[in-house]
């Protein structure tokens, strides 16, 4: 579990600190850390294991382990989690949803610069990258580890990590419990039994889920940290490690991390003979991290992410936009988990608060003081928004797994009390069995009928648009706004032309809200044309205009037509063009028509 999110976090910051120095390394990213691991590893393990112990081993002592039964557990739970996430995409080509486009857009850009970079060329007109980029960096390697395609390769590394942000909450659960067996009830509880976060592989979400694959080992090791009467360099480097990590991986998640500290030092106040101590150990566990961080900090202010959070933040609860409000509701509670997990959350929680286990305390009340940064409006300060309580519900995996399995766990070891290998070896055909049903329930929780943008027709389209037209080829493609009506997102394979056949479209990456365009006024002019288009047509003089004077020599029907989670009148309409013109057919295969703009003698 520590090894996961060590391993996330480690990427991002070597292209960080490569960056200062001017080094862009490309593959040797992963070469360099991979194989002085192995070798690491290797000799640990060929130097460091007593003849002796080997010569002690029988299979008799070891079949009426406890531990050995836990163990065999907590590796069934983490088949069947690994299993289920993969094969819930085993027919699926690109990754689905709005986030996954710009997601895999980075990561391209970070393969094809070897390293970071700021133009954000030839795929998009945006001109810095301020977005975190630990997610995209993880996939980067895996892209170069598997020679996999970029959308391939993010896909892939996303439902990887889906499974393994369930499975690093083990170090958790078992601090939290003092059990082996709530380890492997944690994942059995966070990736079997709850929808998320299964179901983030419907909308992209990948770097949030990076993010919280990297929070169990952060707040783990920061937990060790805060307590060590002496902190050790090692400790140390490692804690700075995962919380630099995560803050180049996902801002939102790194004040979850915040939110630990709050409740550490709350859970803290009555020690009063060491609380100066354990508080100077944060300064030191924040300090060092803060300063790993602090170069992208001031890289940030370069595009428009600090004056956004700034303005949530210092905007008062009564004077927050109906928009953020309607955004920040809570929503259905059994969409997150399933009722049985709702209910057994507090008794679990009551159970570890009677058996006075401080760690039970402690995760409660961080994701109390989760909840509250979610709704300072609560408290009637300001600030709704900054962190919606959608992105802290998803996450209600992580105190579900560990609380409600660390109970389980202390079950599991009630009932194991001066037994032996039958009732274990019961226990864990029960666990597989239970594991199987869930991990078919958790099948259903991928829909790529409703969330996937890109069809197989629309990959062969792409193909042909790459052959077939210019390499200065413009695409007008289907789109509406979103967000309140402030930016414009996709709703069909046309989206994603850029990337899947090299050709530039009028629809920039969701991050053109964020990032800074060639113009000051970028985002009004990306918004301008499809305003233009849903008021007069596209087949009006001014929009046939405004067409021509942005370069759009084409215009793009993906498969879907305009129609992927979106229900309002779609811009594009074959019938329309068809009776134009202005427009001539050259392409139609299945739904996809792609039309060239005709120009007027």
């Amino acid at each position: 579990g520590l090894a996961i999110g060590l391993s996330l976090a480690l990427y991002p910051v070597l292209l960080l600190v490569s960056d200062w120095v001017g080094l862009h390394l490309g593959p040797l990213y992963a070469w360099l850390v991979l194989l002085p691991s192995l070798g690491v590893l290797g000799w640990r393990y060929l130097t460091r294991r007593p003849v002796a112990h080997r010569e002690r081993w029988r299979w008799r002592d070891r079949l009426t382990d406890e531990s050995l039964w836990a163990d065999l557990a907590y590796v069934a739970v983490c088949t069947l989690v690994v299993f289920g996430r993969l094969f819930v995409v085993r027919s699926v080509d690109v990754p689905m949803w709005g986030d996954a486009y710009h997601h895999t857009m980075i990561a391209q850009l970070i393969a094809d610069h070897s390293g970071l970079f700021n133009s954000w060329q030839p795929y998009a007109e945006l001109e810095t990258l301020t977005y975190h980029f630990g997610f995209h960096a993880d996939v980067a390697v895996f892209h170069w580890l598997s020679g996999a395609d970029l959308p391939m390769a993010t896909l892939w590394t996303g439902q990887l990590i889906n499974a393994l942000a369930v499975i690093a909450l083990y170090p958790l659960a078992v601090k939290v419990s003092g059990s082996r067996w709530a380890g492997a009830a944690a994942v059995f509880v966070a990736g079997l039994l709850s929808p998320m976060p299964m179901y983030y592989a419907n909308w992209g979400r990948y770097t949030q889920l990076a993010g919280q694959a990297i929070l169990p080992a952060a707040v783990w090791l920061s937990w060790v940290a805060f307590d060590a009467t002496a902190l050790k360099p090692r400790r140390l480097i490692l804690c700075w490690l995962a919380v630099g990590g995560l803050a180049l991986t996902h801002q939102r998640v790194l004040i979850f991390l915040l939110a630990f500290v709050t409740a550490y030092l709350i859970s803290e106040a009555n020690d009063k003979a060491h609380w100066v101590r354990k508080a100077l150990n944060v300064v030191i566990v924040g300090s060092g991290s803060a300063l790993l961080f602090l170069p992208w900090f001031v890289h940030i202010f370069a595009g428009r992410i600090l004056v956004y959070v700034g303005r949530q933040v210092t905007t008062a609860a009564d004077a927050t936009p109906a928009f953020t409000q309607q955004y920040n509701a809570i929503g259905d509670l059994v969409a997150y988990l399933p009722a049985g997990v709702w209910l057994l959350l507090p008794v679990a929680t009551g159970w570890g608060l009677w058996r006075k286990r401080r760690e039970v305390a402690v995760i409660a009340l961080w994701w109390f003081v989760v909840l509250l940064s979610a709704n300072p409006q609560w408290l009637r300060l300001p600030g709704e928004g900054a962190i919606s309580n959608f992105a802290v519900f998803i996450a209600a995996y992580i105190p579900a797994g560990v609380l409600v399995g660390g109970a389980l766990g202390w079950v599991a070891t009630a009932w194991a009390h001066e037994r032996r290998g039958l009732y274990f070896a019961s226990l864990l055909v029960i666990v597989v069995v239970a594991g199987i049903w869930a991990d078919a329930q958790r099948l259903g929780d991928v829909n790529p009928s409703q969330f996937a943008l890109v069809t197989k027709p629309d990959l062969q389209a792409a193909q042909w648009i790459r052959a077939q037209t210019p390499q200065n080829a413009r695409f007008l493609v289907n789109s509406f706004f979103a967000y309140g009506d402030t930016l414009v997102v996709g709703s069909d394979g046309g989206w994603w032309l850029p990337l899947l056949a090299r050709r530039q479209t009028t629809l920039p990456p969701i991050t053109y809200g964020i990032e800074q365009g060639p113009r000051a006024d970028y985002i009004e002019w990306v918004n301008a044309l499809p305003r233009a288009i849903q008021a007069k047509g596209i087949t009006h003089p001014d929009v046939l205009a405004m067409l021509r004077q942005r370069g759009v020599t084409h215009v793009y029907i993906g498969q879907l037509q305009g129609r992927v989670n979106y229900g309002g009148p779609v811009v594009l309409q074959p019938e329309q063009l068809l009776g134009s013109p202005n427009f001539k057919a050259i392409y139609h295969q299945d739904r996809v028509w792609v039309f060239e703009i005709v120009r007027p003698a």
